[in-house]
């Protein structure tokens, strides 16, 4: 099939503009105290996420599929938490138009629960955690009572997957797919095969690792534009720079990103406009299809950003017959937590950004998730392995 077929078929079957939202669940579902949880809900933040998404899916009438990147953490924190959290994802899952990925934290339980020994940045001063602050090595933290009724904190969120092995990483990445299955949350290893890394540090080791998963994981959705985290803004906004930037690979092997640069030798520059929108297409990574999130996530970015970029990509379909692919978000605790909106929390920019694109260009886009839009991009694009960008989206 010829690229003017391809096209052709674009412009007669499908929008040019193809957008996914995501929602990441990152296991986050700390205690708040005060007015805004008067009823002293221990799972204030996880049942606030859970009635966000209800009330997103109601307001556009469940049209639009969201892909869910969960953190198995919520199964590891024993068995009460499990049977509280279990049933209710997966009842939001089942009657939702969505796809499930898996969304990998460093938690110590989590780690520990896929058989290997956590790495500790209380116990190993030189480890990072981009949440560490002075002499708080823990980051953000949860407590939870264990099965012998006995406070425990879990903490490591903040520790960069990199820091483990290749070997290591695949083990954390097939043990924790089969946490999704043991509870329920998937159907089958092979309905997950997406991937997102915590705080997008997917260094080299990530994206190799994820290549050499049974079943192997296909589309990855790390790569960030780290101009929209300004200089100085703290650990988590240098690590990214060095990853997604235009840098050299780091000295520091969790900050290693030669696959990446491969594949994006300018690395990404959206915010700034070093690029144009379609150099942050998906491409090929070795065998891994990186989807970058173009338009990050409502935690650190407003509804005028995420209009800002689909309306660059419509622009850039029009003028170049080809499929563009933008990627909006937020997550699950902070998407419901009224303390960050007026009702919801993150959620309502998404809503906010999607009926003022929707307003604008409701003929222009379609909405899919990230696995549906890489499928299309691998039946429809002319993708090489050297890292070529894809030419469009059936």
């Amino acid at each position: 099939m010829t690229t003017d077929h391809n096209h052709r078929r674009l412009s007669a079957e499908t929008a040019a503009v193809i957008i996914t939202v995501t929602c990441d669940w990152d296991g986050l579902d700390y205690p708040v105290a005060g007015p805004h949880n008067p009823g002293a809900d221990r799972h204030f933040r996880f049942n606030r996420g859970l009635q966000a998404l209800q009330h997103f899916n109601r307001h556009f009438g469940g049209r639009i599929p969201l892909t869910h990147f969960i953190c198995p953490v919520y199964f590891t924190r024993g068995r009460r938490l499990t049977e509280y959290y279990a049933p209710r994802i997966a009842e939001l899952i089942a009657h939702s138009h969505c796809e499930v990925g898996l969304h990998l934290h460093g938690w110590m339980s989590l780690v520990q629960a896929c058989g290997l020994t956590p790495a500790d940045p209380v116990q190993d001063t030189a480890l990072p955690d981009w949440g560490a602050q002075g002499e708080n090595r823990l980051g953000l933290s949860v407590p939870y009572v264990d099965e012998a009724g006995a406070l425990r904190l879990d903490y490591g969120h903040g520790v960069p997957l990199g820091v483990y092995s290749q070997d290591e990483i695949v083990q954390l990445a097939q043990a924790g797919r089969g946490l999704l299955l043991a509870n329920q949350i998937l159907p089958n290893a092979e309905a997950c095969l997406s991937f997102r890394c915590g705080g997008w540090l997917a260094n080299d080791a990530v994206l190799a690792a994820l290549q050499n998963t049974q079943p192997a994981f296909q589309y990855e959705a790390s790569a960030v534009d780290a101009a929209l985290f300004p200089a100085g803004s703290g650990t988590l906004a240098d690590w990214l720079r060095q990853l997604w930037g235009s840098r050299r690979p780091s000295a520091q092997s969790f900050l290693s990103n030669q696959l990446f640069l491969a594949a994006y030798p300018r690395g990404l520059a959206i915010h700034t406009h070093g690029n144009e929108v379609t150099e942050a297409q998906p491409r090929l990574i070795q065998n891994l299809l990186e989807i970058p999130d173009t338009a990050l996530l409502a935690d650190y970015v407003g509804a005028g950003f995420m209009v800002d970029q689909v309306a660059r990509a419509v622009a850039a379909a029009a003028q170049q017959n080809i499929g563009v692919h933008v990627s909006l978000g937020f997550h699950l605790e902070s998407g419901g937590d009224p303390r960050f909106g007026k009702v919801f929390g993150h959620l309502e920019r998404v809503i906010e950004a999607l009926d003022e694109i929707e307003r604008r260009y409701a003929g222009a886009i379609r909405y899919l998730t990230i696995a549906e839009a890489g499928r299309r991009w691998r039946a429809f694009g002319e993708l090489d392995k050297a890292g070529t960008p894809a030419s469009g989206l059936g």
